[in-house]
């Protein structure tokens, strides 16, 4: 369908027109936020109004749309209503007539605690400009101005958006992506104010739980001044941390100025889960260079209307992945131990992903908007993450330019040249560019490196990697070993309910599907709970009666069990390493030699 927008009569716009957002919730509690945008100076007589169905930093189309509702428009002066019709799912068009002066009316609603959408309730409200505000095509770079307005008095609004002057609860972003880049909090959320290399930064905490904000503020400072040392400063004039205390939570969305982060409640007191939160600090806060200003070319410029698709993510994700377990260690917020344990979990991981073998990285990549974010039952048997993935893949290319270079060079050069050459001006990068700047670093052409595990699906080779560096991948299993049978089993309303089978494993060589109800194994009655126990009866090559409802059917399967897989991988030391692996090591690990 062609868009009138292309056959329109009018003469071009005299004077740019300037556009006001009011953003008020006057029933917190309805989960909706009632948005008025209004055009002053106007001179065509048909106005596009479009929604982004996607934000930056999260490739899945979301159909924000879907949220808006009793949309309406009238003149500014007379109040008269204006004819409108909706041209496709995001966009609706307004004929203006003569009237320089349009008011837009409609309510989102907003119900979905994430760092990504927008959530509305009692307590807070928060939103995401993408999800919220609609854009005018064509005027995308005009300064939109913002104005709050809470439910209460003791309702305070944070954004990394600077204030109006004069003007209360007011904020205005120079174009529409520094709009849909400022995240919102409106609500009595406590901010702290703190001081890194001369810049201002604050820590806005919405929500109850064991979080200690002090503690937060010191060791997000310390990885603060660890990422500003890698890159030679800050590229901002101040900063916001935005968190949010959920139930269950977890994830953190990246801006050029901020970042949005929801954390469990209660996950501050273990220190194993307060350092994953730092992990994500450190995540966030990495993705100001990489991804906001080091990004693919294809995001040079954003396209809010559809993907943009690229095979560059895992250098976007899985590189900053790497660094956020590398970060801490830097930082002195955990030690070289705690790394390397850590190290082991993130290859455990990938190692037991059957689709690892399956999909290509650069396939991953660039087929984020289908699958990472819309996963089935099969998914762990046909793709991989490019964030997994990606970080083992980046993890070995640091290994193998620190051992060409005995630490003389490493990924950090890597990401200081895309810095100098893409991201201080912005200009994006292509993958050739990409691979130029890491064959340039390591001194060596990648050609095969990058067939075999970024355009292939080769086994990670770990040990050649680390034995440069005295370490080695030990394989671990269960205290009393078990076949293998390839199923994962919970226990969902009483049933027990097959969640996942490895395609290649003997259950699903034997038929076992997920979605199946697990009953019993040889005729005896068995829990999710009791899967491994009843296995370790059993020997490799027996041939058991799996019975099974298939979609309400009465089946026994005969299912015949292989040899015992290993269920963790570690990261450990080989016997008597040589000077020069102590060497590297120690570099590597930016750890004094024993």
């Amino acid at each position: 369908m062609t868009e009138a927008t292309t056959l329109r009569p009018n003469k071009p716009l005299s004077t740019k027109p300037t556009f006001h957002y009011h953003v008020a919730m006057p029933q917190p509690q309805s989960h909706l936020f009632e948005v008025t945008l209004q055009v002053n100076g106007w001179s065509e007589s048909l106005l596009d109004l479009k929604m982004p169905v996607w934000t930056p930093g999260s490739y899945l189309v979301r159909e924000y749309a879907k949220h808006l509702q009793d949309f309406r428009v009238e003149t500014g002066n007379q109040h008269q209503p204006l004819p409108w019709d909706k041209r496709s799912k995001n966009h609706w068009q307004v004929q203006t007539g003569d009237a320089s002066t349009i008011v837009v009316r409609y309510r989102v609603f907003a119900n979905e605690l994430s760092v990504r959408t927008n959530h509305l309730d009692a307590t807070h409200g928060y939103f995401n400009g993408a999800a919220l505000f609609l854009f005018v095509p064509g005027f995308e770079q005009q300064p939109i101005q913002v104005t709050i307005v809470p439910p209460k008095s003791d309702w305070q609004t944070t954004t990394p958006l600077p204030a109006v002057e004069g003007t209360e609860n007011t904020f205005e972003a120079e174009d529409f992506d520094t709009l849909v880049d400022s995240p919102f909090e409106i609500g009595t959320q406590q901010v702290y104010d703190f001081e890194v290399l001369g810049k201002p930064h604050q820590l806005a905490i919405w929500g109850q739980g064991n979080a200690d904000p002090q503690r937060i503020i010191a060791d997000t400072t310390k990885i603060i001044e660890t990422e500003a040392e890698l890159y030679g400063g800050l590229p901002y004039e101040r900063y916001l941390f935005l968190l949010h205390l959920s139930s269950t939570g977890f994830g953190g969305l990246e801006h050029k100025t901020s970042c949005s982060l929801n954390y469990p409640r209660f996950g501050f007191r273990a220190k194993d889960k307060y350092n994953r939160f730092m992990q994500l600090v450190a995540h966030e806060f990495f993705h100001l260079w990489n991804v906001k200003r080091i990004r693919p070319k294809v995001l040079e410029r954003f396209n809010y209307e559809q993907e943009s698709y690229t095979t560059s993510l895992w250098f976007c994700e899985g590189t900053t992945s790497y660094y956020d377990l590398v970060l801490p260690l830097r930082a002195n917020i955990y030690d070289s131990k705690t790394f390397l344990e850590g190290l082991g979990k993130e290859i455990t991981r990938m190692k037991l992903i059957p689709g690892r073998l399956v999909q290509p990285l650069s396939e991953s990549s660039f087929d984020a908007w289908i699958k990472l974010y819309r996963r089935d039952a099969n998914s762990d048997n046909s793709q991989i993450s490019y964030y997994l993935k990606g970080e083992m893949v980046s993890f070995l290319l640091d290994l193998l330019v620190r051992s060409r270079h005995g630490n003389q060079r490493s990924l950090d050069d890597v990401m200081r040249r895309m810095w100098q050459e893409f991201g201080v001006k912005e200009v994006g990068f292509t993958p050739q560019q990409l691979r130029e700047v890491l064959e340039s670093v390591a001194g060596t052409d990648l050609s095969d490196f990058f067939q075999r595990y970024i355009e292939g699906t080769e086994e990670l080779p770990f040990d050649e990697y680390l034995e440069p560096f005295g370490l080695k991948l030990k394989a671990a299993e269960d205290e009393e070993s078990k076949p293998y049978l390839g199923l994962i089993v919970k226990t969902e309303n009483g049933k027990e309910v097959v969640k996942f089978v490895n395609a290649t494993s003997p259950a699903g060589i034997a038929g076992v599907d997920a979605g199946d109800q697990l009953l019993a194994i040889d005729g005896w009655r068995v829990s999710a709970d009791q899967l491994c126990d009843r296995l370790k009866d059993y020997h490799p090559g027996d041939t058991i009666w799996v019975t099974v409802f298939h979609q309400d059917e009465l089946c026994t399967l005969p299912v015949t069990l292989s040899e015992s897989q290993p269920t963790r991988y570690q990261v450990v030391q080989i016997e008597n390493p040589s000077e020069t692996q102590k060497q590297n090591l120690a570099g590597w690990l930016n750890t004094k030699e024993d």
